[in-house]
């Protein structure tokens, strides 16, 4: 039986990864087509960017989590991120260099495949009560 606070948790985490994708994809739009920074680097820096403002609203609004160590808690958080990025930027890699699909395209399929890592990573390690 699923519980209704992981379904409530899942879905707040659902909406703060549609504002990340948001600024994740713009981020990466802006750097690689203004500044012809390549799509990879630019994937980086968006990473970054996106990673550091879901951590922000997953700790204040998802897991409602108000105390402890912030610091050890963004670095669970980003590990996790990390690991979740590892796996998107081999999607957005893969789909673009092989088989030929628009690096937006392949950037989200790549964040959707990689969201269930995120969300279980930071639900059973970052922010387990």
């Amino acid at each position: 039986m699923i519980k209704i606070k992981g379904v409530i948790q899942f879905f707040k985490f659902a909406i703060v990864g549609i504002i990340n994708t948001i600024i994740n994809m713009s981020v990466l739009f802006i750097l690689t087509e203004y500044f012809h920074i390549y799509y990879i680097i630019s994937a980086i820096f968006a990473f970054i960017v996106a990673v550091t403002n879901s951590f922000i609203l997953n700790k204040v609004w998802t897991f409602k989590e108000s105390k402890g160590k912030a610091i050890k808690r963004y670095l669970k958080f980003f590990t996790v991120s990390i690991i979740a990025f590892l796996i998107n930027v081999s999607i957005l890699y893969s789909l673009t260099e092989f088989f030929n699909v628009y690096y937006l395209i392949s950037q989200i399929i790549g964040i959707s495949v990689s969201l269930w890592v995120n969300f279980l990573g930071n639900k059973l390690w970052t922010f387990k009560n």
